[in-house]
Order: C-alpha cells, then structure tokens, then sequence
C-alpha cells in the first residue's frame, strides 16, 4: 500500500482531492521515473467506476488520445488488450496483459509488445460512498521507444517526468468525466 505524505501537518488525502488530483513522483536512484500515480476523486460509485475500467473494448469512447482498443483474449481475470493512442505523428500502437482484481478493485496492466516496451500501469480504486477515489498509477516508456521525444529529453528527464504526469491526469480526468451524466 501506498502511502501520502501530506504537504501540510493538518492535511488530509480528501481535503488535497477536494482541490483537484494529486501526484506523487517515485524515483529510482539514477534519477529516472520509476512511476506516477495520479489521485483523483471520481463522483460516482465504485462498482460503476469499476465497471467502465474494466469494459476495455470501449476505452475509446472516453479515454482521451486512445483511438482504438481491441480485446484479443479474455480467460478468467486476464486480458490482452490492443491500444491505439493518437500522438503527434504515428500512433502508438501496443499490447498489454492487465489481470483484474474484482475483490480489490485494482487492475494491473503490463507490456506485452509493440510500443511503449517495459511500461506498466495500475487502476486501484477506493469505494467513499457515493464517489470513488481511483489511484492511477504508471510508467509508460515514452522516451525510449519515441524518437522525437527522445530528441528533446534532457539529463534532468524533464520529457519523462512530465509526460507520464500528464497522462496519469488526463486519465483520471477522462474518466470522472465519462462517469458524469
């Protein structure tokens, strides 16, 4: 289990998440991304929450940049799923394995081929009532696998860091708002 440290002594998760989502870097010790997670409270129920995330056939219709997904296999608790994201110049075209954890909510998703090799991605959500706090945690390998990004990445790993920032909130953002009616 992850654990925040809050910016303030009084504050809490819910009063940060109150104000929008929220971050947190790890590194490893070379200064490389090791991952992101991006919080966000999301206003819907968890098993409706739960639902959309694991409807992986239909991620285009809310996630943002994501042009296709293509379900190649189900058996039990795992998928292999085909992912399209629209970038600038070609699409990123890749294949994850993500294992769902019904009891626990949380989907565990790992490269397979194509683009973006050695990434990984979690879902963890947490049922507040009424509403669900999703944890989104990832690396996505853009700077390896993307020549222009690789172009304009710096020893400080700026691309790196903000790219996979970034990501982690435009998908917490697609999906509270595809949960809005």
């Amino acid at each position: 289990m992850l654990f925040l440290v809050a910016v303030a002594d009084a504050e809490t998760l819910d009063g940060l998440l109150a104000r929008g989502e929220v971050t947190l870097l790890e590194t490893k010790p070379d200064g490389r991304l090791k991952q992101v997670t991006a919080i966000g409270l999301v206003h819907a129920p968890v098993d409706r929450v739960w639902a959309r995330l694991t409807d992986f056939a239909s991620y285009e219709a809310w996630m943002p940049q994501v042009d296709d997904s293509t379900v190649v296999s189900h058996e039990g608790d795992t998928w292999v799923v085909d992912f399209s994201v629209g970038v600038v110049g070609p699409n990123i075209n890749f294949r994850q394995q993500l294992v769902c954890d019904p009891a626990t909510h949380t989907i565990r998703a790992t490269w397979v081929s194509g683009a973006l090799e050695g990434s990984h991605w979690e879902w963890r959500l947490e049922p507040r009532g009424s509403e669900t706090v999703a944890w989104r945690t990832l690396y996505t390998n853009v700077v390896d696998t993307n020549w222009v990004v690789r172009q304009v990445e710096t020893e400080a790993h700026t691309m790196e860091y903000g790219i996979n920032v970034a990501t982690g909130v435009v998908e917490l953002r697609g999906l509270a708002r595809s949960m809005t009616p």
